[in-house]
């Protein structure tokens, strides 16, 4: 019962540091999200960076710590982690995450002016390319369309067929917000973590159900050996008159045999 109890308050402690810690990452995240509120593409890494994290947390609690089983008292203990960090250490370390954040930035920006420098640059070369290869195209075209009215006219249905092709290609489908594709392997994840959860359980379950019966195993396997052991000794005349003597109660002529009324 102590141990249980014990294994529940480490499983509880552990929860907690994990509402903390996923505090924690929440902070640093949002530090570097307000260094360019503008980029949107950097607000959804950071935010799925975030959920991976968390989620990995999480299988970790359960995995790890609960022995293949998420607790309600564990979630409560992630929900009672992050509102002690945000109450007591959030406000007050917030300065500090934003100095690390706008340092970090600022490293990266440093170390990364060679590869933007190389970016820049090759970008610059394909649109001269591209330019150039426009300008050829046009002048193509044009020697083509000259050439076409020199010698045949379209037809009223071809132009009308050559229109509806124009507004077909014009046609463009919609795209879907990366916020639903993001939410979409959100939800595939979660599904996934709740199988991996629910098969750590069983593979647990299993592996404790293997070892008591290993147990009962080699109980069972000892009390064999000393059948066998007595089963050896069925010629032994000594010893079938101490299985008399004991199990039966049968004394020797002349033998006397005393009873402690107390054992």
């Amino acid at each position: 019962m102590e141990n249980y109890v014990s294994a529940q308050l480490q499983q509880l402690g552990a929860a907690v540091a994990l509402g903390a810690a996923g505090g924690l990452v929440y902070d640093v995240l949002r530090a570097a999200r307000l260094l360019d509120r503008r980029d949107r593409l950097l607000t959804h890494l950071l935010d799925a960076l975030f959920v991976v994290l968390l989620g990995a947390g999480v299988l970790w609690l359960a995995l790890v710590v609960g022995d293949g089983e998420l607790r309600l008292y564990m979630v409560t203990g992630m929900a009672l982690g992050a509102v002690l960090w945000f109450y007591l250490f959030s406000r007050p370390l917030r300065p500090v995450w934003d100095f690390w954040a706008a340092a970090l930035v600022a490293l990266c920006r440093l170390l990364g002016m060679p590869f933007v420098f190389l970016w820049r640059t090759a970008k610059k070369l394909i649109e001269t390319v591209k330019k150039g290869f426009s300008f050829l195209r046009k002048c193509v075209k044009i020697k083509v369309e000259a050439w076409r009215k020199g010698h045949d006219r379209t037809t009223p249905r071809q132009e009308g067929g050559s229109t509806m092709a124009k507004e077909k290609k014009t046609k463009r489908t919609k795209k879907h917000p990366p916020t639903v594709l993001l939410a979409v392997l959100l939800v595939l994840a979660a599904v996934l973590s709740i199988q991996i959860v629910k098969v750590y359980g069983q593979l647990k379950t299993a592996q404790r159900e293997e070892s008591v019966l290993n147990q009962q195993l080699a109980q069972q396997q000892q009390e064999n050996d000393a059948l066998r052991s007595d089963l050896d000794k069925k010629d032994d005349e000594s010893f079938i008159k101490a299985l008399a003597r004991d199990l039966l109660g049968l004394a020797e002529e002349g033998e006397r045999i005393f009873y402690d009324v107390n054992d």
